[in-house]
């Protein structure tokens, strides 16, 4: 499902960032824990996928029966230890945020009971709801899932192409390069889909605005006869938001779908050249079928890292 990507940068991330390590400070033993976690259960799986090479190569093609159940156990186990820190970390991260999210709001409700009568006079009571509420969340959001999948998406990439480099160099420019492109692709993609998202928030707020005042001011509006007019001005706000929003979602929508296509085109090249290796006796089998699960999954951390990069972004606004 495509993402929103209409954040907006901090104005000072470096003085964001400060006030949000204080926070994080508090609770820096069980951060360190859950990067531990995330380090295993990323682990657990480039090392299960790499172990395809001698379970194949050393047990599967002699026809090696008990070394191959003695093979696929230890998998198995690797594979336990993985989903036991995937679960560890998820738990713990959750407990975590809760605790970071409990403090910033007591230190928002406090400071907002210091600030004097005149900042409320020059801001609405829903924007001062929003900030407990909606800006709240984001943050939640932003710790709950971002952090530990920026982290494990670039443990992921990186394992994933070292992995690759080490089964085979030469293969390995071919992933390297439908990276390339996807990045780029990815990059291109966001800064249009915010572009067209930041209009679309900008639109909505007009058509909002309109409404609200039509809404209160309805005495008004029958009193001079205006109905017409005023329905005329909201049509045009309205298909201004039609055209922003269908530019929006069309550009996010592609994201995944184009991704996948570049994927499954990496993945095609990869298997062509690696068969044709194989046949020349350049490449043994087991590292040919531990090449292909590697291609497989080296697009996905790219994805999800420059989506959650986003969502780490609009927390930090």
């Amino acid at each position: 499902m495509a993402r929103y990507l209409g954040y907006k940068r901090p104005k000072d991330l470096k003085r964001t960032m400060g006030h949000l390590m204080h926070y994080l400070g508090g609770h820096k033993w069980m951060f360190l824990l859950v990067a531990v976690l995330v380090l295993i259960s990323t682990g657990a799986n480039i090392l299960g996928t790499y172990l395809l090479k001698p379970v194949i190569n050393e047990f599967i093609l002699p026809g090696d029966v008990k070394g191959l159940l003695a093979a696929v156990a230890g998998m198995a186990v690797l594979y336990l230890c993985g989903v036991t820190a995937t679960f560890g970390y998820n738990q713990l991260m959750v407990i975590t945020a809760q605790k970071v999210i409990k403090e910033i709001r007591q230190d928002l409700f406090a400071h907002v009971q210091k600030l004097p009568l005149k900042y409320y006079d020059a801001h609405t009571h829903g924007e001062l709801m929003s900030r407990f509420t909606n800006d709240v969340d984001t943050v939640q959001e932003a710790l709950n899932n971002s952090f530990t999948m920026v982290i494990q998406s670039s443990l992921t990439l990186t394992g994933t192409v070292v992995m690759l480099l080490v089964l085979n160099v030469y293969m390995s420019l071919i992933v390297i390069v439908f990276l390339c492109i996807m990045f780029f692709f990815i990059k291109w993609n966001g800064r249009r889909s915010k572009e067209h998202y930041d209009r679309q928030q900008a639109f909505l707020a007009d058509i909002n605005g309109f409404v609200e005042e039509m809404a209160a001011g309805q005495k008004v509006e029958k009193v001079f006869n205006h109905e017409e007019e005023d329905l005329k001005v909201f049509r045009e706000k309205n298909e201004a938001l039609r055209k922003a929003s269908t530019k929006a979602l069309g550009y996010s929508g592609m994201m995944v779908p184009s991704i996948v296509s570049l994927s499954y085109a990496n993945y095609a090249v990869s298997a062509c050249a690696g068969g044709l290796l194989a046949i020349a006796g350049l490449m043994d089998l087991g590292s040919l079928a531990a090449y292909l699960v590697y291609v497989r999954q080296s697009a996905m951390p790219l994805n999800q890292f420059t989506q959650q990069v986003n969502f780490i972004l609009s927390a930090l606004a």
